[in-house]
């Protein structure tokens, strides 16, 4: 939990990307978890993959022992709509 914590001081979840597809990259519902995690969803599908691998590393940095440091993420976070749901 304190690493998932520390990871995730930007106010969004460390994303596990170490669940991969039979290719070894992202799985489909990538996007998905990206959203799910109030995270902007890349448009082009040459993005997605480098968002992917940068979550790769944070995963990694957060876990090494010892710990290292995060590198930023390539994803802001969502805009919240106007009537402030987030949906």
């Amino acid at each position: 939990m304190t690493l998932d914590r520390r990871a995730g001081a930007d106010g969004a979840p460390l994303l596990s990307a170490l669940v991969v597809d039979a290719r070894g990259g992202p799985v489909d519902f990538f996007r998905d978890v990206l959203g799910a995690a109030g995270l902007a969803v890349p448009r082009t599908e040459e993005a997605l993959p480098a968002i992917w691998r940068r979550e790769l590393e944070r995963a990694h940095a957060a876990h090494a022992r010892p710990p290292r440091p995060l590198p930023p993420r390539l994803v802001p976070r969502a805009p919240v709509p106007e009537d402030g749901i987030g949906r």
